[in-house]
This record gives structure tokens, sequence and C-alpha cells, in this order.
């Protein structure tokens, strides 16, 4: 009996992450999730001189629904180029975005990372969030490079 494994994408939106989830697609029959963070609003703005101003309450649901938006159109794009591509479980965390990928590394047998490369220091350098990940998380990490973005 094999057992399905369970690859996490980060997703933002970015050309590298879209080749990421394609190459996380493309490993088989396994159980892929793409995790996109909603980050959190801080609950004041800076002192101005004009005093503190708190930011206009929102519902959680409310802050998560243009990520929610933008990782389903990220998903339904991707999908839509691979012939019989699995269904891919889309997960919003309302965290930042290194916190939620180390989190989701824990229930991962891979975590697949697009590396946002634009000039040969980016290519040398990993980004801050692939960078953290790469450390800290609970499973292997998979980096696609930039010249696999097509």
């Amino acid at each position: 009996m094999s057992h399905r494994k369970v690859i996490v994408v980060g997703v933002d939106g970015s050309a590298a992450s879209k080749s990421a989830l394609r190459w996380a697609i493309a490993q088989g029959d396994n159980t892929v999730e793409a995790v996109v963070a909603a980050v959190r609003e801080p609950a004041f703005v800076p002192a101005t001189s004009l005093g503190v101003y708190p930011y206009a309450y929102k519902p959680e649901a409310e802050r998560r629904r243009p990520a929610d938006r933008q990782l389903h159109d990220v998903v339904t794009e991707v999908t839509a180029g691979v012939p019989g591509a699995p269904e891919v479980a889309e997960i919003v965390v309302a965290s930042d975005p290194t916190v939620a990928l180390v989190q989701a590394s824990r229930r991962a047998d891979l975590l697949v990372l697009g590396a946002k490369g634009h000039n040969r220091i980016a290519d040398v350098f990993p980004g801050s969030v692939t960078a953290h990940c790469v450390r800290h998380a609970a499973c292997p990490v998979v980096v696609i490079p930039p010249a696999a973005v097509d």
C-alpha cells in the first residue's frame, strides 16, 4: 500500500509560484495543497501629527477575500493547463508567509516554493521567505529556480 504524499506549495500569484504549483502537480498521485498567506492588518497606524487613527475594523472573512480569489484564480489557471490534474486544496492562512509555510510544512512530506530571481544577485540568493523556509521547514524543501519559470 503506497502512501499519498502531501505536497504543500507556497502561492503568491507570481510566475515563480505558478511554476512551483505546476511542478508539484506533475509529481504524480499526491495530495497537493496550495497555501497563500493573507497578512494580518496592524491594529493601528503609526502615530502622526494628527494623532493615532485605528484601521477600520474588517472581519477576518473580508480580509481574506482577496487572497481567496487570487489563490483560486492561480489554481484554476495552472490546473487548466495540466491534463488530468488532481484536485488542489486551496488554503488561505491569516498569517505572515514565513509563519504560514513553516507551519504547513509540519503536516507535509514536501514544501515547494518558487524562487523569484530577476537578476544575477537574486539568482544566487533566495528571497527572504524562501530562505526562511529552507532553514526552518519541518520537511524537505524544493525551490524551483527562476530559469524554470515559463
